[in-house]
């Protein structure tokens, strides 16, 4: 048995400890000065592990909020102060592009860092448990009964859900027997209107079971929530609410209000978990879009979030996105909301090809790429034939970076915003703005 102490912390809010065999190691939900008694584990040949058997903590976690902070697999940074949370993962970001590539950010800390998710998923065990991963350890559940993250509305819900499978715990998937069906549990609550939806994802088949009957008739007596919705998907498949949906009461969408725009969000669409706090992006977009500009061009456009929300400021709007439901999705919410607006979404796999991109004079390009970036040939396409305004939205400002490398040799940085929507987590978004220079 060897004692270590944590030396300092990292970005993702784990701190770092100098291992007996002189190797750095990162520990999460420690904290600079805390003691550690731990001990090599032999896993594989020639690999070992460090195991901490005992933390000895020399700094006072009242910050945190939560029962369960340092086993679920959530947050990582409630025992950090919030300021010293924004310096850890802010500092690296702004620095690396100051450094690499010139560009200065304005960072924007949060204005709520408690009850801010529209979005959970939580997994359901037999126990019954429901709960979220522990970090490091797919296998085990955490039980949670209460989230500080997310809202008081969610957190109702959550033990309503929680009373109902203590009565029938038999509906619960065993992953070892392969027996019951019910897997995930997601419940969705939109900010700023009175919607919310409940979603329970089954086995696929499991419909049928004779136990569902009596389970049906228990959450439509026993759940007050105005949407409740069954979904069924593959039982090897581990994704929360996608499947063929069965809509119990209510409807399979929620109704979400932004910057005054309805969306209507189907159950198994994606949507940005903290509309309130992804704010100062859409406004700083709003802000600078150009007064006279014809095109917008809106690449990984989901279910046409950024069309929808700016559609009125051009003639033309061309989106492009790999999922045929959320084309088809953009399609018809765009021609409803702009009925005499031109437009074109289409299925694309833009990380392999950008043939379908139409170059456009007089438009603006809008992208938000998935956390890897949008690849080498998006970025390629944006240098060699990008329009004259580029708004480049990121959930990783890391791999944002290494994009705007590529092209931004045809581009002058106008300005950006680091933010963070996600408090007492590493992830970040951010926006930046560019426009292209003269020939």
């Amino acid at each position: 048995m060897d004692k270590v102490i944590v030396e300092s912390l990292d970005s993702d809010f784990s701190g770092i400890v100098t291992a007996p065999n002189g190797k750095k190691v990162n520990v999460f939900f420690v904290y600079p000065g805390d003691e550690l008694q731990v001990e090599y584990v032999k896993r594989r040949p020639r690999q070992r592990s460090l195991r901490i058997k005992e933390t000895i903590r020399n700094h006072d976690w009242k910050l945190v909020k939560c029962d369960v902070f340092g086993e679920c697999g959530g947050c990582t940074g409630q025992h950090i102060s919030y300021k010293e949370q924004l310096e850890l993962k802010f500092s690296p970001i702004l620095n690396a592009f100051q450094k690499d590539l010139g560009i200065s950010i304005t960072p924007i800390p949060s204005e709520q860092i408690y009850e801010y998710r529209s979005r959970m998923d939580f997994s359901v065990f037999p126990g019954p448990i429901i709960g979220q991963r522990q970090r490091g350890n797919f296998r085990k559940v955490v039980p949670i009964t209460n989230c500080s993250i997310q809202s008081s509305w969610a957190n109702e819900a959550l033990k309503d859900v929680q009373s109902v499978l203590n009565q029938k715990p038999e509906v619960i998937w065993d992953r070892r027997s392969e027996e019951g069906g019910l897997k995930y549990l997601t419940i969705r609550k939109a900010q700023n209107t009175e919607d919310g939806i409940l979603i329970f994802t089954f086995t696929d088949g499991y419909e049928s079971h004779p136990s569902m009957e009596s389970f049906r008739k228990l959450c439509l007596e026993s759940l007050s929530q105005e949407s409740l919705l069954f979904c069924y998907n593959r039982p090897k498949s581990e994704v929360s609410a996608f499947g063929r949906p069965e809509v119990l009461r209510g409807k399979s969408t929620f109704t979400e209000i932004v910057l005054g725009q309805n969306f209507q969000i189907p159950f198994d669409s994606f949507f940005q978990p903290n509309p309130k706090g992804f704010l100062p992006i859409l406004s700083f977009i709003k802000e600078r879009l150009p007064n006279a500009c014809e095109n917008l061009i809106d690449l990984f456009c989901g279910n046409g979030f950024f069309s929808l929300l700016y559609g009125d400021s051009f003639q033309n709007v061309d989106g492009y996105e790999l999922t045929e439901s959320s084309i088809e999705i953009a399609s018809k919410t765009f021609l409803e909301k702009y009925p005499n607006k031109s437009f074109s979404f289409q299925i694309a796999n833009l990380f392999m090809s950008t043939e379908l991109l139409k170059q456009k004079e007089n438009a603006t390009l809008i992208l938000d790429p998935p956390r890897a970036g949008a690849g080498k040939l998006v970025n390629q396409w944006i240098r060699d034939f990008g329009p004259e305004y580029v708004f480049y939205v990121s959930c990783n400002p890391y791999s944002q970076k290494e994009d705007v490398s590529i092209f931004l040799s045809k581009y002058d940085f106008v300005d950006g915003i680091l933010i963070d929507p996600y408090p007492h987590t590493p992830h970040t978004e951010s926006v930046l703005f560019f426009r292209r220079k003269s020939s």
